[in-house]
């Protein structure tokens, strides 16, 4: 043990410890076993026993500092440690509950001395890669903590988020009643998924308008700085509610304005185009204006702005589910409830970009919804995967709330329903801070902006965020996972999926100099005409 010494704690806080590196030491290489370490080398491990216990702490800093000894100054190597768990009796636990005295013995921990930390989690048989720090280590998780609390996948573009979000989901659809959705801006990992998924383009699938709730329909059709608005959403609501008791008179004694049930918005449409028409008077009296003359004008053109237009067709104009009864089948669908796919791609990469949000906030809430009513919520677990969330899942006050407000009542409440999610983004600081504070699990990938970074690190744990330090000088599919479901946070080469999915970037240069398939104008011109994407 002694030739794995390397100084003493000099000074210690509720977080952080300050190690003095012995003065006797000249190298910072260490030979341990046939095996090379290096003292100070930020993300690896030291150990400091305290009476029957070891605590175990992450190196974060080393630095030379000048330390009055004997009457001089001299300069001497110091290393901040952040503890992250206690050794006891063979066995590993998360956290410290006792915290070393100034002048305790520091060691190095070699890969022996981590096995039991880095194999606490080994039963679940659940590991996403090798500790990029230690050779033929895997990176072993609770699966349990780590799908049944929200996940966070964060990094910048070209960093890996595609391809480990793709191997991580793809070690679990092995497993029969696995239930994943994945809400697919860019059409991208469909080709991760072959076999296994059921991929339902939803500009083909339909998701008619009757499935949203007021509050979807309100941010669609309504301009909130209409000074006519309090009366459109008064009337639109009554208009709603009397079309879905007519529609299904044998549920008009429980439906209510929200109730997931067929409407006829055509028939709707009209009644509000007579009132912002309706004059009235009667005999010998000059008619005059009714009570909502004019007051719904600009309802209507928003309103036929969508009917009429063909890119919201899978939604207005429905022909699979254009009844009540029908929406049994879609959610057979969607949530693979006939056991013929673990994963379940909605494709957004056809849905026009302004109504993103509300088919987002649609999908979300249909989901979290039907296991809120599902008694067997326990035996059927869902997670819901938000790729590109930055573009939907806003920080307050930019853009449309809709999505946002749906999935962070998801994120609030959905553990004690069985719905977990997983929020993957390249821009962490324009994602509501509400949805990924409630994230327990952080999968952080190599991250160069500045403003991403200092919000990462009020995200993950105070005694951690000098680790963000690591993220710029990741390496492409490197992470730093942190969180319930690892016993300490760990740099991690996360194994590459296979397959793989559909986002490697275009190679500019090689194309330039020899294009395979040649572009045509007049085919291009004719699919964007016509909004048909190859």
């Amino acid at each position: 043990m002694e030739n794995k010494r390397i100084g003493v704690v000099s000074a210690i806080n509720n977080s952080e410890v300050k190690v003095l590196i012995d003065e006797s030491i000249t190298s910072l290489r260490k030979d341990l076993g046939g095996k090379a370490y290096y003292i100070g080398q930020i993300g690896t491990y030291v150990l400091i026993p305290v009476s029957n216990l070891v605590l175990l702490g992450m190196v974060a800093e080393l630095r030379k500092e000048d330390v009055a000894h004997n009457g001089k100054s001299t300069q001497r190597y110091v290393m901040t440690v952040t503890l992250a768990g206690t050794v006891k009796a063979g066995r590993y636990e998360r956290g410290v509950s006792l915290f070393p005295p100034v002048d305790s013995l520091v060691y190095l921990a070699e890969d022996a001395d981590l096995s039991v930390a880095f194999s606490v989690y080994q039963r679940y048989d659940f590991s996403v890669g090798n500790l990029s720090l230690f050779e033929n280590q895997r990176a072993f998780l609770d699966a349990n903590r780590f799908f049944g609390k929200h996940i966070a996948v964060l990094g910048s573009s070209g960093s890996g988020k595609s391809c480990t979000v793709s191997s991580i989901l793809q070690k679990v659809t092995k497993y029969p009643d696995t239930n994943i959705i994945i809400l697919d801006i860019h059409n991208e990992y469909r080709s991760a998924f072959q076999g296994n998924c059921n991929h339902l383009p939803i500009a083909d699938f339909e998701l008619p308008f009757w499935l949203m709730n007021f509050e979807e329909i309100r941010e669609m059709f309504i301009d909130e700085r209409d000074e006519h608005s309090a009366s459109q959403i008064t009337v639109l609501k009554d208009l709603i509610v009397a079309s879905k008791k007519g529609k299904n008179p044998d549920m008009s004694s429980f439906v209510t304005v929200d109730t997931p049930v067929y409407f006829d918005i055509s028939e709707i449409r009209a009644k509000m185009q007579f009132l912002d028409t309706e004059k009235v008077g009667s005999g010998t009296v000059a008619a005059k204006e009714g009570p909502f003359y004019g007051k719904f004008t600009r309802f209507l053109v928003r309103l036929d702005g969508k009917l009429n237009d063909p890119r919201y067709a899978f939604m207005f104009r429905p022909k699979m589910y254009a009844q009540t009864v029908k929406l049994k089948d879609m959610l057979s669908k969607i949530l693979g409830a006939d056991g013929s796919a673990q994963v379940t791609i909605l494709d957004l990469s056809g849905v026009p970009f302004d109504i993103v949000n509300t088919i987002v906030s649609l999908l979300a809430r249909l989901i979290f919804d039907f296991n809120f009513w599902n008694p067997a919520r326990r035996d059927f677990p869902i997670l819901i995967v938000f790729e590109e969330a930055h573009n939907y899942l806003p920080s307050s006050g930019i853009g449309t709330s809709a999505a946002r407000r749906t999935v962070e009542r998801i994120a609030k409440e959905g553990r004690k329903y069985g719905v977990s999610i997983m929020v993957v983004s390249q821009r962490p600081v324009e994602v509501s801070e509400t949805i990924l504070s409630q994230c327990n699990n952080y999968v952080i990938l190599r991250l160069t902006n500045p403003l991403d970074q200092n919000y990462i690190k009020r995200l993950v744990p105070d005694t951690f965020a000098g680790l963000v330090d690591v993220l710029p000088s990741l390496r492409q599919g490197e992470a730093l996972i942190v969180g319930e479901a690892i016993s300490m946070p760990l740099r991690v080469q996360v194994d590459y999926p296979k397959p793989e999915p559909d986002s490697s970037d275009i190679k500019f240069y090689e194309k330039w100099k020899h294009s395979e398939t040649k572009t045509v104008i007049d085919d291009v011109v004719t699919r964007w005409w016509k909004q048909e994407r190859g």
